[in-house]
């Protein structure tokens, strides 16, 4: 049997519709197919990073199992157990920003001790409880949407650096560019969408629960990799915008068509690092 811990933004769409439950397979991820995930021991929370840092220190979900893992027994505490713990400090009941944990495949393995995947700390043997958050620290006050957090980021990168230094004029354009990038993105994919199906914009919206994303990952890919030929990379901001690209292909929307689209839209795109494609394509 295999278990899975996945991280990221949407990060049930990886297993959603796709995952059987026969297959000795058991799956957790950060998020619901259709939400971002959340950055946690942010610059500016209580707990927040050692000071210097200007960066999150981690996702939300992520540092939820595992300060559960360091904290229990894992010769006794179950993935069950766990997942209920790590559902609670993650999802709604914390108000500084949540995502709904999710689980996958086969659930009747969660049963069995998390021993078994990840091993336990020895120091830990002598521990009963489980499931018990009292003995987990206590997360931050609010946390970052996960799209965020490179805005977050520059912006106490530029805020900490001193005046009239070359620093802050750096930082300052890497934000501008960050925020350019975004804005570049979202208006495009927009108009792409109103000139292939009008004024109907339900399809960046459509959401087939229980169902992978796309039928076809081919047309997927293609609409992807045609989309940032011309207008530039999705970067990972602009990843949110797979399932619509995703809703394009299920509505019968192939190359050629999105091909005719972007070159309408994206007679050029921002010459900045969130928009090149020295990365390679996004899908």
């Amino acid at each position: 049997s295999q278990v899975f811990y996945l991280e990221s933004c949407e990060s049930g769409s990886i297993f959603e519709g796709i995952l059987p439950n026969n297959l000795n397979i058991y799956a957790t991820t950060a998020s619901n197919a259709q939400e971002s995930s959340w950055g946690t021991y942010c610059p500016g929370e209580i707990p927040g990073p050692p000071s210097g840092y200007d960066t999150c220190l981690g996702d939300l979900y992520s540092v939820a199992w595992m300060e559960d893992s360091d904290a229990h027994n894992l010769r006794v505490e179950t993935l069950g157990q766990q997942y209920q713990v790590v559902k609670k400090r993650t999802g709604t009941a914390n108000s500084g920003g949540s995502s709904h944990v999710m689980q996958y495949g086969d659930l009747g393995l969660d049963v069995e001790d998390l021993f078994r995947y990840i091993g336990t700390d020895p120091a830990n043997d002598n521990l009963t409880a489980t499931g018990d958050n009292s003995l987990v620290p206590a997360l931050a006050s609010k946390h970052v949407n996960q799209r965020d957090a490179d805005l977050v980021h520059f912006w106490h990168k530029f805020r900490n650096a001193p005046e009239r230094s070359a620093k802050k004029v750096e930082a300052q354009q890497q934000l501008a560019d960050a925020v350019s990038h975004r804005a570049h993105v979202d208006s495009s994919v927009d108009l792409i969408v109103k000139l292939l199906f009008g004024n109907n914009e339900d399809v960046k919206s459509i959401i087939r629960a229980g169902k992978p994303v796309v039928d076809d990952w081919d047309c997927l890919r293609s609409l992807v990799r045609t989309f940032e030929t011309h207008c530039g990379s999705l970067s990972q901001y602009g990843m949110k915008h797979m399932r619509t690209f995703g809703n394009m292909c299920n509505a019968g929307v192939n190359k050629e068509r999105m091909d005719v689209a972007t070159k309408q839209v994206c007679t050029n795109f921002p010459a900045n690092p969130w928009s090149s494609l020295q990365r390679g394509y996004s899908a």
